[in-house]
């Protein structure tokens, strides 16, 4: 057991040595032999650098070599003791040997993090602004603490949100948003599981599958991205990070396609009239971290795609270089859902191609070419999801809410247009799945269609004539006459022109910037006077039929909102203030106190605004909140699911004598309570529930409950709100050591806490 430790402390300070090397800081051990003295050179001389550096590489041999030496030493006396001991007591020792090291290695890991992260100096001036700004921040939320907030509903809005909420509570409808509007659906629960069942009947997209299935896949996921993340060099805590040990389940949840139904049929109770866009939710799930970070190095091959656009200046600019001499031809093609169509193997062999082409001039933080194809692979086969407890995967295509989609979607369209492009059209350009074309003449338009439909037996295109000379393309329209191009701003007839409503709980600064951007895209894209004056007149009717008022025929930015001076760029070092939004008077009120403190080149004040419409009332996970932890401790004492909850502060309650414990996880609170459940089993005297079992209960077992007290994603502060909660209740079973001090400046705040 000594051996065993001595390796894991051996091992954490081989670690903080490299750590030294990496960041270029010498130890104090090797600073306090003083070898500028003894060479006789200044203190910040290079030939005394280069020495302490060597020190410090010979010092990791030997601390390497010593942990190799006592490693050997205790895989030969575990052994003989594993054939002497009795295997159920070996097993014991086995047991708390691990407990301890895991104790050493924490107490090692935290003494060695404060010697390399030491805390800068205090300084006394900004110590004492920030402390002004505390209190004075603690005045205003007094003040403002008790007032009661305006609604910004009427009565009988009120009344209707009460009475949708009671109907979705009671399991007779379901709230989402329509797929291109925007605008709320609500549908009778039974037709949307109709619905969906119906989509899923395509045998050719999807096909059932098992729990077992998708748990072997992705911890096969797993395992592949350690091995490949760790050969390619990056840090242990970085590959941990981005693996999900305990994944959510992916779940289907469908947006009704408005825009293609009547009137008649929004009373229809046929599944088959209503068009779908399938969603597959993967917030938490198998490949969610993995596919963020496979995401970052992707985007790079996109500046590589000649004729994929970023965004509508970028179209403009195309379109003004374009030769449009002659009676020229444009129109735009659509592809049929893209995404379920697209061919992986194809979309994987563009991506290869891509990436092989110009990986010197790519940033592929340690990874091969072939590293990266590897783990993007098993993204890809990692496309399970669940819906009504049932587990599906798609076998077809790439999944809608997946991360990966959008640049597999655009590197698999660079090979399907590659014929075009070589025919040379005068313009093609193309977003996703909207493509723009200018040809010479018809016939070569309807060659390039052709061509196009021609390239795989899933990709389908439509195409769109201009109407009344204008074509709309993405947010705009273009005209082509006589060789020039006017533009002006568009709006499709299916989008309801949804914008942050003028009584909506926001800042005013946040509805300013809203309106006032609308305003400047607008002009932006206008090509003349005449056009700028219609994309305006199109833009004041947005905004109010949003509710702002105040917009005359002359102007041209926000209506009743003044014109904001420029002020120079906020500092990206600014401390960031967060603050719930309650209202204007309040929010000056902080503004204020910043600027009276002087910190307004140190600090940034954010207002959070409340929770929306959306946010209390849509639930992607209506038919899969469902919890399937076998006989789980979490559920019965809160809603079904809340054990898969992460960042959570939570409460455990002895049931035999009433004693609480408050923590804080930010892994599924499933995981942290098992832990939990594990020590009080075991006795484990390093656990707080193993501790209370022997000191207050002489050994024997209590029944617990939990409940979740709070939910902050947000770690720092949720380790602040913990002590808050601890502060207030103070749990009989925390420890001394996990009651953490709160801090005079923060101390005042827990009064208004309402705990």
């Amino acid at each position: 057991m000594s051996l065993r430790q001595k390796i894991v402390a051996t091992r954490q300070t081989i670690h903080f040595l490299r750590r030294c090397l990496r960041a270029n800081i010498i130890p104090n051990f090797i600073k306090n032999k003083r070898l500028h003295e003894i060479c006789g050179r200044p203190k910040d001389s290079r030939h005394v650098r280069t020495i302490e550096q060597q020190l410090l590489k010979m010092a990791i041999r030997s601390m390497r070599d010593i942990m190799y030496s006592c490693l050997k030493k205790c895989i030969v006396k575990e052994k003989c003791c594993e054939r002497i001991v009795p295997e159920r007591l070996w097993t014991r020792i086995v047991g708390e040997s691990k407990n301890i090291c895991d104790l050493i290695r924490a107490k090692a890991k935290t003494r060695l993090k404060n010697k390399f992260d030491r805390p800068q100096e205090p300084h006394a001036v900004v110590d004492t602004k920030f402390r002004l700004l505390a209190e004075s921040v603690y005045r205003v939320v007094r003040q403002y603490v008790n007032k009661r907030t305006a609604f910004n509903l009427t009565p009988s809005q009120r009344q209707g949100f009460k009475e949708l909420r009671n109907r979705l509570e009671a399991g007779e409808i379901r709230l989402s948003v329509s797929d291109k509007g925007g605008e709320f659906v609500v549908i009778p629960q039974e037709l949307d599981k109709a619905i969906t069942q119906l989509h899923l009947q395509d045998k050719s997209l999807y096909c059932r599958s098992t729990e077992k299935e998708y748990t072997r896949q992705y911890r096969k996921l797993n395992k592949v991205w350690c091995c490949v993340a760790k050969v390619a060099g990056l840090p242990s805590s970085t590959i941990n990070r981005l693996k999900s040990d305990l994944p959510l389940c992916p779940v289907l949840y469908t947006l009704i396609k408005t825009h293609k139904i009547t009137f008649a049929d929004l009373s229809s109770n046929d599944p088959s009239v209503f068009k779908v866009r399938p969603i597959i939710s993967n917030v938490g799930g198998p490949t969610d971290k993995i596919s963020w970070f496979l995401n970052v190095i992707l985007q790079q091959i996109l500046q590589y795609v000649p004729a994929h656009l970023t965004n509508t200046n970028m179209l403009l600019e195309k379109l003004l270089n374009a030769d449009l001499r002659g009676d020229v031809v444009v129109e735009s093609f659509d592809v049929t859902s893209l995404y379920t169509n697209v061919s992986n193997e194809a979309a994987l062999e563009a991506t290869y191609e891509l990436l092989n082409d110009h990986e010197r001039t790519l940033r592929l933080y340690g990874f091969s070419v072939s590293q990266i194809m590897t783990v993007l692979k098993e993204c890809l086969n990692c496309s399970f999801f669940r819906w009504s407890g049932v587990y599906y995967k798609q076998i077809r295509g790439l999944a809608m809410g997946q991360r990966l989609a959008p640049v597999l979607a655009i590197a698999y369209m660079s090979k399907v247009e590659e014929p075009i492009l070589d025919r040379r059209p005068v313009l093609y350009t193309r977003y996703i799945d909207d493509c723009l074309i200018i040809c010479s003449t018809q016939e070569e338009m309807d060659i390039c269609f052709d061509i196009l439909n021609k390239q795989a037996d899933q990709i389908k295109f439509t195409r769109e004539r201009p109407r009344e000379n204008w074509l709309p393309f993405l947010n705009i329209q273009v005209q082509l006459s006589r060789g020039t191009v006017r533009t002006k701003w568009y709006r499709k007839p299916s989008c309801k022109n949804i914008l942050i409503h003028c009584h909506s709980a926001h800042p005013i600064r946040t509805k300013q910037s809203v309106i006032r951007n609308m305003f400047r895209i607008a002009s932006r894209v206008s090509s003349d006077t005449d056009l700028m004056t219609e994309s305006l007149d199109l833009a004041r009717k947005v905004a109010r039929s949003n509710g702002y008022p105040g917009f005359h025929q002359d102007s041209q930015r926000g209506g009743h909102f003044t014109h904001r001076r420029l002020r120079p760029q906020a500092s990206v070092n600014k401390a960031v203030l967060c603050l719930p939004f309650i209202s204007e008077e309040m929010s000056r009120a902080i503004r204020a106190c910043v600027t009276r403190c002087d910190l307004q080149e140190e600090v940034r004040v954010v207002e959070i605004p409340p929770g929306n419409l959306s946010r209390k009332l849509i639930r992607n996970r209506l038919y899969d909140s469902l919890c399937d932890t076998p006989d789980c401790i979490v559920c019965p004492f809160n809603r079904r699911g809340d054990c898969m909850k992460v960042g959570v502060i939570y409460q455990i309650r002895c049931q035999t004598c009433d004693a609480e414990y408050i923590g804080e996880t930010g892994r599924p609170l499933r995981t942290r309570v098992r832990e939990h459940l594990e020590g009080l089993r075991r006795s484990r005297i390093q656990t707080p529930l193993g501790m209370h079992r022997i000191e207050c209960h002489d050994g024997s077992e209590f029944e617990i409950s939990v409940a979740i007290l709070a939910i902050e994603a947000d770690t720092p502060a949720r380790k602040t709100l913990e002590a808050f909660w601890i502060a207030a209740r103070n749990p009989q079973i925390n420890r001394k050591e996990e009651c953490v001090a709160i801090t005079r400046d923060l101390a005042p705040f827990l009064d208004l806490c309402k705990f």
